[in-house]
């Protein structure tokens, strides 16, 4: 007799490829999920995390997410995990709206919300299995940004103790509370986002969190019966022998660091003293990525095949050619191009229009983090400016423009000014770090 655990994550709502909206394949794939979910008929669904692709998603796809999410609780309980891209606030309005304006407390609703606002960080929760023979007791866990562990003094022998060091304590409490009076039908399951080592990414992840002085060791994570993790895209277990641990990936292609990828759902079947029985269900709505490279020559044999799909082409040519993106349109009838590299010997020419460019830059707290990494910003100063730098994306315009502390700050270390005392102590008590660091 097992338990059955349904695993999804990643889903990105609001992610574009280049200038282009996918909605009709988000909605298919959606409900592609909703439907695997019915015909498994778990007893607990788990999304480990980054439901939207920006901490400010837009209202459709909070429609979506609140319908998707209300479908798959009419199925079982459904535990959400906020990832790195979502925010609390968010997910707080979320919760609000599928308790029925407020109307229903947690212990009454069917999907449920692990957010830095829950009591130490941690969602605690325990489901009866659709028999009762067993419950499913779930310990989750939202993303923890090393920022966060910047400001926690409240251990001094943890002061200099890297992000591994501090996850693996986080860690090893989180299991001795979700173990805590542990009964035999028990049955213990780990649901978090985090970059554990030794995971293969897609490099369609934002590049700073994959930072390998930001991974979590594996022999650290919980010993449970099944660990659902969410922040890789590809779909894959962890390499820890005897621990029943997976990223479920995002459920689409994301981006060309993605092209060839299988996406999936996990389902699993876990007992308290059995092996799992771990199935990864694979997903076929959406459309693929596909790369194209080479000259108009090579490249147009393997156009023919493509079909409908996006589309990268990186094209060898021996001078500029302005018809190339008609040339390439006419090769692939059905495909959409997203992108077009026209490489020459010696120089390299991108044709892009104005909206794609912007879609593409390099990503804002990236660029800033490594110019005053360059101008001598280090240490605990680099992580309070780039705190500083979040927490205002965060906020919304004022409509008074008078600068604030946090913008004095930043523009003190952008200018390569030493922060005082008064200053550190103001942005260590002027920050609410909660939703600057889900942003990032």
């Amino acid at each position: 007799m097992t338990g059955r655990v349904f695993h999804t994550s990643d889903w990105h709502l609001g992610r574009q490829i280049g200038r282009h909206r996918r909605d009709s394949e988000v909605d298919a794939v959606l409900a592609e999920i909703i439907d695997i979910a019915e015909d498994y008929a778990p007893d607990l669904i788990v999304h480990s995390g980054d439901l939207f692709d920006s901490p400010r998603p837009s209202l459709d796809d909070m429609r979506r997410a609140a319908h998707a999410l209300r479908r798959l609780g009419e199925i079982a309980p459904v535990v959400v995990v906020a990832g790195n891209h979502d925010t609390t606030h968010v997910l707080t309005f979320l919760k609000y709206v599928l308790s029925d304006m407020g109307t229903r407390e947690d212990d009454q609703t069917r999907v449920r919300f692990a957010t830095d606002a829950h009591p130490d960080r941690l969602l605690l929760a325990e489901y009866p299995t659709r028999n009762g023979d067993f419950t499913l007791r779930i310990g989750a866990l939202p993303y923890l940004h090393p920022n966060r562990f910047t400001y926690d003094f409240a251990n001094p022998d943890l002061t200099t103790a890297t992000y591994a060091e501090r996850m693996r304590n986080v860690q090893a409490d989180v299991y001795r509370r979700l173990a805590a009076d542990r009964g035999p039908r028990d049955i213990l399951v780990y649901a978090a986002h985090l970059f554990v080592e030794g995971a293969l990414p897609s490099y369609s992840e934002r590049r700073i969190s994959l930072n390998a002085e930001y991974a979590a060791a594996a022999a650290s994570l919980p010993d449970v019966a099944y660990g659902a993790l969410g922040h890789i895209h590809k779909p894959q277990s962890v390499g820890r022998s005897g621990f029943p641990a997976y990223y479920a990936g995002s459920p689409l292609q994301m981006d060309f660091g993605e092209t060839g990828e299988t996406k999936c759902v996990v389902l699993a079947e876990i007992g308290p003293d059995t092996n799992p029985h771990i199935d990864l269900q694979e997903l076929h709505a959406g459309r693929r990525l596909v790369r194209l490279e080479g000259t108009l020559e090579e490249i147009a044999p393997r156009a023919a095949r493509v079909g409908d799909a996006w589309v990268k082409a990186v094209v060898n040519v021996d001078t500029f050619d302005p018809s190339l993106p008609e040339t390439l349109a006419k090769m692939l009838p059905r495909a959409t191009l997203v992108d077009i590299d026209e490489r020459r010997s010696g120089t390299a020419h991108r044709v892009l229009d104005r909206q794609t460019a912007a879609t593409e830059l390099p990503d804002i707290n990236d660029l800033l983090h490594d110019y005053l990494a360059d101008r001598g910003t280090s240490g605990p100063a680099l992580d309070r400016a780039m705190a500083a730098f979040t927490h205002l994306r965060a906020e919304p315009d004022p409509e008074d423009p008078t600068p604030c502390c946090e913008e004095t700050l930043l523009t003190a270390a952008i200018a390569g000014q030493p922060l005082d005392t008064h200053d550190r102590s103001s942005l260590l008590t002027g920050i609410d770090t909660t939703d600057a660091e889900t942003t990032r």
